[in-house]
């Protein structure tokens, strides 16, 4: 039986799916996000992931509206259930896209509490 890609898209729960579609929702008019790249990272203290995002427009915003969405993208707390963002950087922007770089750390209070 063939799957749904939309449905596909929905169920998706891991950390840098929920990511790219806060991403999504933050980016504007008619985004379209997805993950570049998603590799292990760890300290001696935290573990976790980083990720690079494309931010692709298919009708370029205004100087304004992409300084606006850098801005927002840079300063949004966003809601990853078990990871906080500890370090979100538009990397490179041109007037269609932006490259997106994150860290994920699991966080440790809310790790613990489940347990």
């Amino acid at each position: 039986m063939p799957v749904d890609p939309e449905r596909l898209k929905v169920c998706r729960r891991d950390p840098g799916s929920l990511l790219a579609r806060q991403l999504e929702a933050l980016a504007g008019d008619q985004p379209h996000v997805t993950i570049q790249r998603e590799r292990p990272w760890a300290s001696i203290t935290f573990t976790g992931t980083r990720h690079s995002f494309a931010v692709n427009w298919p009708n370029a915003p205004s100087p304004d509206q992409r300084d606006n969405i850098a801005k927002t993208i840079a300063e949004h707390e966003f809601a990853i259930p078990g990871y906080f963002v500890a370090d979100m950087l538009v990397t490179e922007r041109s007037e269609t896209q932006f490259l997106v770089e994150a860290l994920l750390i699991i966080d440790p209070v809310e790790d613990s509490v489940s347990d």
